[in-house]
């Protein structure tokens, strides 16, 4: 499945044959691909094509029928959602309101019992980084949407996971905000240095943001390769879909 990465990279996802089925309707078929550590690589395609399926398989909300999933070449077959390296950023963000903004980025960091005067410091480290310093007293209301998709994405940075899975993160958010966020987002990428996977079903998002991007359609990939290629010139929607193993 790593067939194809730059010579002495490593992925930190490998994804092999993966398949679910919900009673006759086959969400993902036999889909592979791999992740180079420290990219950012976008599943592409409409509501309904598995994407979010396939991400959740990956937290390990949902269990797949057959293929497996390895996350820093560890099977994860076996492994629950809260002991996977991974951490995931949904569309409407989930913020607890009755917490102030560094109650809610050092949340996780408590519940693996971290001591309370390490989590804040934590906290407030990764609110620095992303720009919020000096806002862990603030509550979640008195934010921007852009201020809390920021707390949102330092909430899940501050547990250091492998991979960072993103739910269509942006659809919330107006136009205008959309647009400045995507930028803001590649830049946090570059800067954390962690690895993204990112489902979305708007093609600008995937240009903007991705350096791979998988089209999916149908519970499979029709195409995997650069942002370019892979959103100016989508396959045929009737030309079947390859299932052979990809790499991203």
């Amino acid at each position: 499945m790593s067939a194809g990465l730059p010579p002495g990279a490593a992925p930190d996802l490998e994804v092999s044959a993966l398949t679910k089925r919900f009673a006759a309707h086959v969400a993902v078929n036999e889909v592979s691909f791999s992740v180079a550590r420290g990219s950012f690589f976008s599943i592409l395609g409409p509501s309904g094509c598995g994407k979010t399926t396939l991400l959740r398989m990956i937290a390990g909300f949902i269990q797949p029928d057959s293929g497996t999933i390895a996350i820093g070449r560890r099977d994860m077959a076996r492994v629950p959602p809260n002991k996977r390296p991974v951490n995931m950023v949904f569309q409407h963000l989930a913020l607890f309101p009755m917490m102030s903004v560094g109650e809610n980025v050092a949340f996780g960091l408590a519940r693996r019992g971290v001591a309370r005067a390490e989590r804040t410091r934590r906290a407030e480290a990764m609110l620095e980084r992303v720009g919020l310093a000096g806002a862990a007293l603030k509550r979640t209301d008195e934010l921007s949407g852009g201020q809390r998709q920021r707390v949102a994405i330092a909430r899940s940075m501050v547990l250091e996971p492998t991979l960072l899975l993103l739910d269509e993160p942006l659809g919330a958010l107006d136009l205008k905000l959309r647009e400045h966020m995507k930028v803001e987002l590649k830049q946090l990428q570059s800067a954390f240095g962690t690895t993204f996977v990112y489902i979305t079903h708007d093609q600008s998002e995937a240009l903007v943001l991705s350096d791979r991007v998988g089209v999916m359609s149908h519970g499979r990939f029709e195409q995997l390769g650069s942002p370019r290629n892979s959103t100016t010139r989508p396959p045929p929607r009737s030309s079947p879909a390859s299932s052979a193993p990809t790499t991203a």
